[in-house]
């Protein structure tokens, strides 16, 4: 991870992965990435929201981390214990360096 975009992603976080499903069942996700920095979550876009046709009633919310990890759409991201699906991953050019990193659009599910 570059130094500029370290300064941004200043966020503690890590993955889950649902292992693949057998006997018709899924099992419990467990963790795939143990920690990773991300920018804070931010609201997302509505222009990337329209194209994503993200037509959903969760408030959609999106993040950037360095690119090049085992990120996949259908993985939970979790920040300060609380789960967020992860709904799209996408590669982003972080134009002040020219670090590949990604981005990624998440859930916030309300209950």
């Amino acid at each position: 991870m570059t130094s500029t975009f370290r300064l941004f992603a200043t966020v503690t976080a890590s993955t889950k992965r649902s292992p693949t499903i057998s006997s018709g069942k899924r099992g419990v996700a467990t963790t795939s990435i143990a920690s990773l920095r991300c920018t804070p979550l931010d609201p997302l876009d509505p222009e990337i929201r329209q194209t994503l046709t993200l037509n959903t009633p969760f408030e959609a919310l999106m993040c950037y981390t360095e690119g090049g990890l085992d990120i996949l759409e259908g993985d939970i991201l979790t920040v300060s214990g609380t789960d967020y699906p992860i709904r799209a991953v996408g590669e982003w050019y972080w134009p002040i360096d020219g670090t590949n990193t990604c981005y990624l659009v998440l859930e916030d599910l309300k209950t």
